[in-house]
């Protein structure tokens, strides 16, 4: 494993969002040691280092007085796709904010939730899990959560009050303007106080067979998170991207690991980057030959392939048949004259 990481949506968030602050993004991946190809794939991860590094450059260049604020007001929940559907489509705030908890990790390992219920008011808790987190940071979470609440609902969510575990600033302004709320500094905790009904209100946009859907494809990057092997981090970084000409050490630099160190764990795996791709344009090429129409010259651009003789070459070298033979025959047939060879 990598150790805690960030999903490059956030990544792309945050960038984003001090561009618009009038920070050069450049400097920003410069300073974090990034490039722009790391950013491209949806599924990749970013390691936390690199992302504080990120903010600190930010915060250094930011001419604003509460960076960490406007860029929470920045942020969307459209920045998020797929994890935004799935609270979108939940049966009430509450359980969205249940499932926001789950699945967290699918955003970031940098912080933790918690939803707490008490007599007369409900909260969601927001716990960083690295001590030089800045105040910045803390600002912006909670207003993305105040805003994802808003944006659920369709509707603006009043709160009883906001608490931050940080020292009060100087200027209180934008704190006033964007929480519209009791403020409550140096707390015990980062936190969200609302009415406990507010919880408990349908969502305009509720579908939870919707969300059952969507939910299962976060269960599977969820499980790739756990994957207690290198091996299993590959294969599902290569089920997900869309560019299989990726090579070993272009991966092993998406996994923020040499490509020497990626070598050595997949053969302690007992398998090697050009099995674990093999394994993948197979079945892809398999999948797009049984279901699709599309041209071998397409077939063979789709898996990675720089000409088409090389993908007819390798598909034979799996399935004993040629592609036209396997899509004009059928995947059972193909077999049978593979084996008759």
């Amino acid at each position: 494993m990598i150790g805690k990481s960030v999903s490059v949506l956030w990544i792309r968030a945050l960038l984003q969002g001090a561009e618009q602050q009038g920070i050069d993004r450049q400097s920003l991946l410069t300073a974090a040691g990034l490039t722009e190809e790391q950013l491209v794939t949806p599924y990749a991860r970013v390691s936390l280092g690199a992302t504080l590094r990120v903010w600190r450059e930010a915060e250094a260049q930011s001419t604003g007085r509460d960076f960490g604020l406007l860029m929470g007001e920045l942020v969307k929940p459209t920045h998020f796709q797929l994890f935004a559907l799935i609270l979108m489509h939940s049966e009430n705030l509450g359980a969205a904010f249940e499932k926001s908890i789950r699945y967290i990790r699918v955003l970031s390992d940098g912080g933790l939730y918690k939803l707490h219920h008490q007599d007369d008011e409900a909260c969601i808790c927001y716990e960083p899990q690295e001590d030089n987190f800045s105040r910045h940071q803390v600002d912006a979470v909670l207003v993305l959560l105040r805003n994802f609440a808003s944006w659920l609902a369709c509707k603006a969510v009043p709160l009883k009050r906001v608490e931050f575990t940080h020292e009060q600033p100087a200027d209180l302004s934008d704190y006033e303007r964007i929480f519209n709320a009791p403020l409550v500094f140096s707390a015990s905790r980062n936190a969200l106080v609302f009415e406990p009904g507010i919880l408990t209100e349908p969502l305009a946009l509720g579908d939870e067979n919707l969300a059952a859907m969507h939910e299962q494809m976060l269960e599977q990057q969820l499980a790739a998170l756990q994957q207690p092997d290198t091996a299993g981090l590959v294969r599902h970084f290569l089920s997900h991207t869309d560019d299989l000409t990726i090579d070993r050490d272009q991966l092993a630099q998406r996994l923020h690991m040499s490509g020497r160190t990626l070598q050595r764990k997949l053969q302690e795996a007992q398998t090697t980057f050009q099995q674990l791709l093999d394994d993948e344009r197979q079945q892809r090429a398999r999948s797009l030959l049984i279901n699709t129409q599309l041209p071998l010259t397409q077939i063979s651009e789709q898996l990675g392939f720089s000409e088409s003789s090389a993908f007819t070459r390798a598909f034979r070298r799996w399935e004993g048949v040629s592609p036209l033979e396997f899509r004009q025959h059928g995947p059972q047939e193909a077999a049978g004259k593979a084996t008759e060879r």
